[in-house]
């Protein structure tokens, strides 16, 4: 396993001293990198929604509360 890594290292090694690179990005790319960010804000954003329902559950049950129990703070 250490050998493997030895030679990961040793194969990426030169690419990480690069002074200059002459690459383009086209816009293309940049909207798919635009596109592939606002996924993973989509995605953090509704896997903590998920999160917090199920942890408010939990202490629900942990506590014993009724979730149509009298509850004032939803009233207007």
């Amino acid at each position: 396993m250490k050998v493997f890594m030895a030679i990961q290292l040793l194969a990426v090694l030169p690419y990480i001293f690069v002074n200059r690179a002459h690459a383009y990005i086209d816009p293309g790319t940049g909207s798919m990198i635009i596109q592939a960010v606002i996924a993973a804000i989509a995605v953090a954003s509704v896997s903590i929604g998920i999160f917090w329902r199920r942890l408010r559950a939990f202490f629900e049950r942990l506590f014993g509360r009724n979730s149509s129990g009298g509850d004032d703070s939803d009233a207007n």
